[in-house]
């Protein structure tokens, strides 16, 4: 794990520690009672142990606290972003293959999308919500122009992508390369007494399921031409038919063995 992932895990820790300390036990502040800290008031003027402890020594509210043990969304959220920044630092993304194709175009997708919101909600052309609404759900004060730089942060982010390239089409294998391929096939063969194993069996690589000896896939290839002429002498080229002396006439022909001197 490197150094960016280890604090990134140090961070998230920290943050779901923050929010259970806060909204079970109010420990954030030394109140008597505990109270929890609203965290997206700590900016605000009065907010601080003195002002709050006399607000409750005197029996009145005060916004910046309220009663621990009730989670609100500014406080789920803090946890789930701990939890989101320790969880990721362990968890590898495919460098290669379909599914890191997959992830790059989605990530190009939300990046686009992300930086096209940010954009909009910059000069009111968002319906509905707004960065503004964002702000109050976020668990620390934050101006509506923080949120918009931070949502085109992660959209430029995303369509920046990985530090290492992917691999979006197979390159196709040359014919050198496809010929060494099978001549290294063939040596392997021969040194297994001349079975092609797996090569002869259903379900095989396409265009060599059909051969189930190495003469079969010799002949195919042409390999012939490239013997010398020690290696050609080796070849039997005897193309006659074998057979058995006649027993019936001692060889000589007759009807029993169709007049001829050998017989299949």
């Amino acid at each position: 794990m490197g150094l960016i992932k280890k604090l990134a895990a140090i961070i998230g820790l920290a943050l779901i520690a923050i929010s259970v300390a806060n909204v079970e036990f109010g420990a954030l502040m030394n109140l008597d009672p505990p109270q929890k800290l609203i965290l997206a008031r700590l900016a605000d003027p009065g907010c601080n142990a003195d002002e709050i402890q006399k607000d409750l020594d005197s029996g009145d509210l005060n916004e910046c606290v309220t009663t621990p043990g009730v989670w609100d969304a500014p406080d789920l959220l803090l946890a789930l972003e701990g939890c989101v920044m320790f969880l990721t630092s362990f968890m590898r993304w495919p460098r290669k293959g379909r599914w890191a194709v997959r992830i790059r175009r989605a990530s190009i997708v939300a990046g686009a999308l992300l930086c096209g919101v940010a954009l909009a909600d910059r000069f009111d052309l968002l319906p509905g919500a707004s960065s503004e609404d964002l702000a109050a759900l976020l668990p620390f004060p934050a101006p509506p122009i923080a949120v918009q730089i931070g949502v085109f942060a992660i959209g430029v982010f995303l369509l920046r992508g990985p530090k290492y390239r992917v691999n979006y089409k197979k390159q196709k294998e040359s014919a050198d390369s496809k010929r060494d391929r099978q001549i290294h096939e063939i040596d392997l063969a021969y040194k297994k007494g001349g079975n092609l194993g797996s090569l002869g069996k259903a379900g095989s690589k396409k265009g060599l399921s059909r051969y189930t000896t190495v003469r079969d896939l010799w002949g195919h290839q042409g390999l012939s031409e490239y013997e010398d002429e020690f290696e050609s002498g080796l070849r039997d080229s005897f193309t006659g038919s074998m057979g058995k002396t006649c027993h019936l006439c001692s060889g000589e022909g007759c009807r029993g063995c169709n007049n001829g001197v050998v017989t299949s």
